[in-house]
């Protein structure tokens, strides 16, 4: 070997050195990844690429897990029959339902690609928001908010919650740039889609006081409260102020907590928020200095307090927290470090797909809550069964009572819960009618609604109906109907109407399962 050979090969880099160049150039592509500008048009692609190539799947399994979004399927379809317009369920959800009612034709493919389509706008503001914020990584924090698990099922199902954040998001980017009327529009808009938006009013008035265009306050409100007005007037012209109606149920405290711990953010997803913030003391011993000087940080925490106390007041569903999120999410890039911020958005996406459960989701919370507790499918995981386990359990109801198997006629079947979705499902076979107008019903076309084989007349066949109350129970039964339940529609009719349909000569349906959202066989979710 030459002496130049030798030479060379004292010159070459070693492995270890090798390694260590490796891992500064992985560090800096992360580094980038953390700080990167997503309102960039090639970032923005890039990301909307792999948003939409991440709700695919769900595009094709129903309109979601709610039945609240099979309701708006319902209304879309009704005023397409009738041309009449119902609301799925009171207060009303116009500019939804006017949207649904333009594509249902189409399927829930494209009512879902809707609010996928609608949700990466709401993802491209958010980064927009964060950059005219100038918060610190915002690259992983628009990440984390793309694809946090909530989010996630909500912005591919036919529901409200992201059109409403969407515009929600659109007025506050609006007044930080000094456009009041658009801002309230937006607001308004927001309300359309879903009016507990307007709640944000208050809080947003709150930040244009402390900002030197206070005087912009008016103007912002009266459009927002003008575009709200004119959204809300389908509504309005059939119920007067009786639109306010809505669905008040108290809550279990046990189930309030459960709902917040494993389907917020997921259970690990919510440890390490907790981790994180105890870990971060001596940044957040400036925090209640910032609420006195940083009218955007007043205005965050405000929002969240606002919104919180109104799902304090009616927690039927955990997405009624969506709204929090990107609030929530903006404190914490202005108070975690990097690497804590980093690694506590990745648990929460983790946590859409792992997560800590319980065997027995039915049960109180004791002592075998945390015992029997394990590693098991996070909410994403579990909303997929969850929307296969509600189409089958629709398709068993409808076999057993068309096949007739032990039903005799002319029957009444209480449904529950899957009302909305089995009537969707065959509405081709079946004659879809209200049973009684009732204003002061949360939903004519599902809560008093009728769906009959072959039509509703005075004596139908077999007819469907979600629940009956004890008066409508009692003259079907004189009027000799055969009446027939699901274990669940038993629940229901208990906790809203207060008797027992068993109790008084109804008969309850033998099915694989008595939970519409549980696998057959199944006692529980594995969430």
């Amino acid at each position: 070997m030459g002496v130049r050979e030798i030479e060379t090969l004292a010159d070459a880099p070693t492995p270890a050195e090798v390694s260590v160049s490796t891992a500064a150039k992985i560090g800096r592509w992360l580094v980038r990844i953390v700080e990167l500008d997503f309102t960039a048009p090639l970032s923005f692609i890039l990301l909307a690429i792999a948003y939409i190539g991440s709700r695919v799947y769900w595009l094709n399994l129903g309109y979601g897990t709610d039945p609240d979004a099979w309701r708006v399927a319902m209304v879309a379809e009704h005023l397409w029959a009738k041309g009449e317009y119902l609301p799925s369920r009171l207060p009303g959800y116009p500019l939804h339902e006017l949207v649904t009612a333009g594509l249902v034709k189409q399927g829930w493919i494209w009512t879902n690609l809707s609010t996928v389509i609608i949700s990466l706008a709401g993802v491209y503001v958010f980064a927009a928001l964060a950059k005219k914020l100038e918060l610190p990584n915002r690259g992983a924090l628009t990440l984390g908010f793309a694809f946090a698990p909530l989010l996630w099922i909500n912005s591919v199902m036919t529901m409200d919650y992201m059109w409403a954040l969407t515009f929600l998001l659109a007025a506050y980017l609006a007044l930080l740039h000094r456009a009041p009327t658009l801002g309230g529009i937006s607001l308004g808009i927001a309300a359309g889609f879903r009016l507990t938006s307007l709640f944000m009013l208050p809080v947003f008035l709150l930040l244009l006081w402390r900002m030197p265009n206070r005087d912009q306050g008016r103007t912002f409100a009266i459009s927002a409260i003008a575009t709200t007005a004119l959204a809300f007037l389908p509504v309005f012209a059939t119920y007067g102020l009786r639109f306010l109606n809505f669905y008040d149920q108290d809550v279990q405290i046990e189930e309030f907590i459960k709902r917040l711990g494993k389907d917020g953010l997921g259970i690990i997803g919510g440890v390490a928020i907790l981790f994180v913030l105890l870990l971060s003391i001596k940044r957040l011993i400036r925090f209640p200095l910032d609420l006195l000087r940083d009218a955007h940080v007043l205005m965050w925490v405000a929002a969240i307090g606002v919104l919180f106390a109104s799902y304090t007041r009616l927690p039927h569903e955990i997405a009624y927290l969506i709204p929090i999120f990107p609030f929530g999410y903006f404190l914490l890039a202005r108070y975690l470090s990097r690497p804590l911020l980093v690694a506590v958005l990745a648990v929460i996406v983790v946590a859409g797909f792992v997560d800590v459960t319980s065997p027995d989701d039915t049960a109180g919370i004791d002592a075998s809550t945390f015992t029997s507790a394990r590693l098991g499918k996070g909410m994403l995981l579990s909303d997929i069964d969850t929307l296969r386990n509600q189409k089958d359990f629709a398709e068993e109801l409808r076999e057993l009572t068309t096949t007739h198997r032990g039903i005799k006629t002319p029957a009444t079947i209480v449904v529950g819960f899957i009302y909305p979705e089995l009537v969707t499902l065959f509405q081709d076979d079946l004659d879809i009618e209200v049973l009684e107008e009732d204003l002061s019903a949360i939903s004519q076309l599902s809560d008093k609604g009728h769906a009959c084989e072959p039509i509703c007349g005075p004596q139908p066949t077999l007819e469907y109906v979600w629940l009956l109350d004890f008066d409508t129970f009692q003259r079907y039964k004189e009027d000799g109907r055969f009446i027939y339940y699901t274990a669940d529609a038993a629940r229901s009719t208990f906790a809203v109407y207060g008797y027992r349909p068993g109790y008084f000569g109804a008969f309850e349906l033998q099915l694989s399962r008595d939970n519409p959202s549980l696998g057959a066989g199944t006692a529980a979710t594995d969430r």
